[in-house]
């Protein structure tokens, strides 16, 4: 079935010869006018990755951290639209869409941005759309807004996009707009009577002014608005799940002639195949990063018979589809090391003087002519099971006492002796137990950190440094000399998910510290690698030692 469905991907749609050539003339018209889009120069990898994007009906494109995946992103929205406008004027057909989508609004969001940010005056007329869940915190319709707001309270619309007109929901109420006025008059009817049910006891309120038919009534104007909408915009902005909404099908039917899903490494197979076949799209590109988080599967049966593997991820293999982003611009190069050589193979290279350029801290250990900006802190600790409660609602997890101790007197150091910006350091953990702990610890303590975080909350993220406590630990007399993967897999838990572990290492910038139980880590291989490799460097110190006396 998969197979089914990339080789249609990969078709040419049903054209005479000379169309094929048209599209390849144009593609080859782009590449020749240049590939960089006046940003920055593309280096070899990136030009070669969006040259055959551009050329070819299925395209993978592997970015590392720090790789610039995300304004590949940016560039290929900028340089399809470009293509599309010179079709248009090749066959004088209606001009052809986009659609941009990806696994979560966050990243999405990231390079709606960025496309106006970076592209300006240059940027081509996109649209981003929200599911109605985020639509109706800002316009709620009785009955439903209170368990919307209480289940996504913290999701929204973007500011930015919202300030630079581009989300949907807003557009279609400007003045001057087909349905606005009634739109409009239907939101002041409902918000009184939502505030009438947040605010009035039951026994207090009076009937609600809206009806049944009015909600009908609402929900066709939107779609007609929508559908009305939609085709005057070169590119939609939205996330994986909206791509075949029926709304945007009725509104992009035979028009989306590039779709691109971003993070495609964290998406299921299915949230990336109804995409692909919904839109009948002809050109089909996929980014992301199998070796960073892998889609995530809560039903263990469906994740052992193989749905915790991406479409991307099988794929990856062919070198017909993928290129792979080799060149990295955002880790010191001894941080880069060992993600490169565990990950990688060796083949994720730093750009020259990427991360060498500033003064260095004075607690990292140094050589006779260097330094190394990573160090691991042994720390025997125990592990504790605490309730917190998620987006997905209570759960057990983890934390660490002593791990907390030794993470506030290593970010006190460097806030104070050695005046490290706060906002530079994210805190993390892949425990919500120990971030939950953390926080509370500098509230406590008057020591605010402003960035605490799991290891999946960061992904896609970049810091000047990164703290990351692994908190699992148990006494060393409890630990076998030869543990077995079920004994790793009862007392390391998913510490030891490599995807996880290369998006912790790959998140700072400028240096690493890393908190945990040597003597526990030991025993799963990744880790045990990584420390001795830290031990030969002199990068493992006793919690107790560090940071250094100054």
């Amino acid at each position: 079935m998969v197979r089914t469905c990339i080789y249609h991907t990969k078709r040419l749609p049903k054209s005479t010869d000379l169309q094929d050539r048209i599209h390849l003339e144009v593609a080859e018209q782009i590449e020749t006018e240049g590939l960089d889009v006046d940003m920055w120069p593309n280096n070899q990898h990136q030009h070669w990755a969006i040259k055959t994007s551009l050329k070819r009906r299925f395209k993978l494109i592997q970015g590392p951290p720090g790789t610039g995946k995300t304004y590949i992103g940016v560039k290929l929205v900028y340089l399809f639209n470009k293509f599309n406008t010179l079709m248009q004027q090749r066959t004088g057909d209606t001009k052809n869409q986009i659609i941009f989508c990806g696994p979560s609004n966050r990243s999405v969001d990231l390079v709606a941005r960025l496309v106006i940010e970076k592209l300006g005056s240059k940027a081509p007329r996109i649209v981003r759309i929200y599911g109605s869940a985020i639509e109706q915190l800002s316009f709620p319709i009785p009955g439903r807004a209170s368990v919307t707001r209480r289940n996504i309270s913290d999701a929204k619309a973007d500011p930015y996009l919202v300030e630079n007109g581009v989300v949907l929901h807003y557009l279609i109420r400007q003045e001057g707009k087909p349905y606005a006025a009634r739109i409009k008059e239907l939101d002041n009817q409902f918000s009184d009577d939502v505030n009438m049910l947040e605010e009035i006891d039951e026994r207090d309120r009076e009937p609600l002014k809206t009806t049944v038919k009015e909600i009908k009534e609402y929900k066709d104007i939107q779609s007609k608005a929508t559908k009305e909408e939609l085709p005057h915009y070169d590119v939609i902005f939205c996330t994986n799940s909206l791509v075949a909404n029926a709304k945007v099908l009725k509104a992009t039917k035979d028009r989306v002639y590039q779709l691109i899903i971003d993070e495609s490494g964290m998406c299921s197979e299915p949230s990336t195949i109804v995409p692909i076949i919904a839109t009948s799209a002809k050109q089909v590109v996929l980014i992301g990063d199998h070796k960073q988080l892998r889609p995530i599967i809560k039903c263990k049966e469906a994740a052992k018979l193989g749905l915790e593997t991406s479409l991307f991820e099988r794929y990856s293999e062919n070198i017909l589809y993928k290129t792979m982003l080799k060149e990295q611009y955002r880790m010191h190069p001894k941080i880069c090391e060992f993600p490169s050589k565990h990950f990688y193979d060796g083949e994720l290279k730093t750009h020259p003087g990427v991360g060498t350029s500033h003064q260095p801290l004075q607690m990292w250990p140094r050589t006779m002519a260097d330094y190394c900006p990573h160090v691991f802190c042994h720390v025997e600790g125990d592990e504790e099971m605490l309730t917190v409660k998620t987006e997905a609602g209570n759960e057990q997890s983890r934390f660490n006492e002593a791990e907390v101790k030794q993470v506030m007197k290593v970010f006190q150091h460097m806030v104070e002796n050695e005046n490290v910006p706060p906002s530079s350091i994210n805190v993390m953990s892949q425990y919500n137990a120990q971030c939950t702990a953390l926080r509370t610890e500098s509230v406590n303590s008057g020591l605010i950190m402003p960035i605490v975080s799991t290891v999946v909350a960061s992904q896609g993220g970049e810091w000047d440094y990164v703290i990351f406590s692994l908190v699992r630990s148990i006494p060393s007399y409890r630990i076998p000399n030869q543990p077995t993967r079920g004994w790793c897999f009862q007392n390391l838990g998913f510490i030891t998910d490599k995807n996880q572990i290369n998006v912790a290492l790959t998140r700072a910038k400028k240096g690493l510290v890393i908190i945990g139980n040597r003597n526990l880590l030991v025993c799963d291989p990744v880790w045990k690698d990584l420390i001795h490799d830290y031990e030969k460097k002199n990068c493992m110190f006793i919690g107790t030692a560090f940071p250094p006396a100054t």
